[in-house]
């Protein structure tokens, strides 16, 4: 019978939580790197290898599912790591996001890292580097998301206004990823998700148009069924694209609140998606986003046209944030979808999110979740 594995990763260290195909029952082990601040995860099913990426000590490996970890940090001259992805195709080739907003490779599976000179000059280069300094993050690369079926595609987000920057080439080239997006991010004061965006905010230069708004990209997630198929939770809404970024389409409509930060996609079908909507002014005065009252998952079967509301078995007053990486799916049937808290605690479903059980509490603040299936 197959084991789901929850790796889930704090700012002390990391956890993981195991159980059996029916995930009814959980066990929790750990405590893993411990004194570490560990952001995400990436998980290679082939060699069964994880990799974590922490806010001080770089990149670290794991061939124990997460028992004992290796260091992988030769030539990455910026510890502080926010991502780490994996070539689907090429196990050898390795991606991170570091802090600064900087693209480092590897083409030997971590053990030596060179600094991608292609994404330098990516689109918003000037408004990358350095560090603003503002929330819990500053500047970051913090999402590297490569198309499962042609790897020299790709999609990286920084935490700047520009979005996201998208390659087909291997990152030899870029161009930016927010066609639909920037047109269609309401202004200040707009709350109507029904209403459509008005003639003028469609003309307005994009310059004074983001002096109104705050489109940040939060989290992207690319459909396993079909790469084609990508979602995308901003600052200002969530956007569903059918050409790898190229263009979106707003499906924000039918959430209670536009603003979010995690993202899951399906793992067979490309028209379900599940995000966590952050709640803001709600009286919430240490953080600039909170959810303050019921905890509640929305999901799309219907690629975003419309959501409904999962709350069974979530509880009713939280004080807490879902950060951009706490979401993940496994890939049974019915799928498994995970996420964990800033207040420590940890759910699940093995029923798709029409119920929900608490896999664990008390850990530190999560923030990042991954999934894996042996």
């Amino acid at each position: 019978m197959a084991k789901v594995m929850v790796f889930t990763g704090t700012a002390d260290g990391l956890f993981v939580f195991e159980s059996d195909a029916k995930r009814a029952a959980w066990k929790r082990r750990g405590h893993y790197l411990a004194g570490l601040s560990v952001n995400t995860f990436a998980w290679d099913r082939k060699t069964k290898t994880a990799y974590a990426a922490t806010s001080s000590e770089g990149v670290f490996a794991s061939k124990t599912l997460g028992r004992s970890w290796t260091p992988l940090n030769d030539g990455l001259p910026i510890r502080k790591v926010w991502t780490v992805a994996i070539n689907p195709k090429d196990a050898d080739e390795l991606w991170v996001g570091t802090h600064f907003s900087y693209l480092f490779h590897s083409s030997d599976r971590g053990r030596t890292w060179t600094l991608h000179p292609g994404y330098l000059a990516a689109p918003g280069a000037e408004h990358r580097y350095g560090d603003w300094a503002f929330g819990t993050i500053g500047n970051s690369l913090h999402g590297i998301h490569i198309d499962t079926g042609n790897p020299k595609r790709m999609v990286v987000v920084s935490s700047t206004n520009h979005g996201a920057v998208r390659t087909e080439d291997g990152g030899q080239t870029w161009e930016l990823a927010r066609k639909g997006v920037f047109e269609s991010c309401p202004t200040a004061g707009q709350s109507d998700l029904t209403r459509p965006v008005s003639d003028a905010d469609h003309t307005k230069a994009v310059e004074e148009h983001l002096a109104n708004v705050h489109a940040c990209t939060h989290r992207i997630g690319i459909s396993p069924a079909d790469s084609r198929v990508l979602y995308r939770q901003q600052h200002c809404g969530v956007y569903r694209s059918d050409d790898f970024g190229a263009s979106w389409q707003d499906v924000s409509a039918g959430l209670p609140d536009r603003h979010g930060f995690p993202l899951a996609v399906h793992p067979r079908d490309p028209n379900t998606a599940y995000v966590v909507p952050a709640y803001q002014g709600k009286g919430c005065k240490k953080h600039n986003s909170c959810i303050m009252g019921a905890l509640e998952v929305y999901r799309t079967r219907t690629g975003g046209r419309r959501w409904e509301r999962l709350a069974d078995g979530l509880p009713k007053k939280v004080h807490c944030v879902v950060l951009r990486h706490g979401m993940d799916t496994d890939a049974l049937t019915p799928a498994g979808v995970y996420f964990a808290t800033t207040s420590g605690e940890v759910y699940g479903t093995n029923s798709e999110g029409d119920s929900w059980a608490r896999l664990g509490k008390g850990l530190p603040r999560v923030q990042g979740v991954m999934t894996a299936v042996i």
